[in-house]
């Protein structure tokens, strides 16, 4: 279920199992915690600071509405405030670009530039915000 997975080292790689129940709501939940403590990791080295990424992940949720558990693959374009703007406008345009070369990933592209948006995806799901 939840996971990132990325070119950047071990670090970047979270466990990803294969089950749609309440236990990858909990995964979900772990999942975000560490991906945002890699990124404030990221942030505070200075070798790899402001670098935009593409993190695809699983969210594991239950449904505000009616407690259904239900899950959403997600796209998440991280692109923090800070990035050069060369930088920035590459990352935009090569995104459309992967996601075209990714026959059949059906997955919902979320763009985050802040620690807080990434707080707010999983509540965002739960309520139905996003689809």
């Amino acid at each position: 279920s939840s996971g990132i997975n990325a070119e950047y080292g071990e670090k970047w790689q979270l466990p990803m199992k294969n089950y749609n129940d309440q236990d990858g709501v909990e995964e979900t939940k772990e999942t975000i915690k560490k991906l945002k403590e890699l990124i404030v990791e990221e942030m505070n080295d200075d070798s790899s600071k402001n670098e935009p990424r593409w993190i695809i992940m699983y969210f594991d949720y239950n449904m505000e509405s009616d407690g259904r558990l239900t899950g959403k693959e997600i796209m998440l374009k991280w692109c923090p405030d800070g990035v050069k703007v060369k930088s920035r406008m590459t990352f935009a345009s090569s995104s459309k670009g992967l996601t075209d070369a990714l026959n059949g990933f059906k997955a919902l592209v979320v763009q985050a530039d802040e620690l807080d948006e990434i707080d707010d995806l999983l509540p965002r799901f739960q309520k139905g915000l996003l689809k």
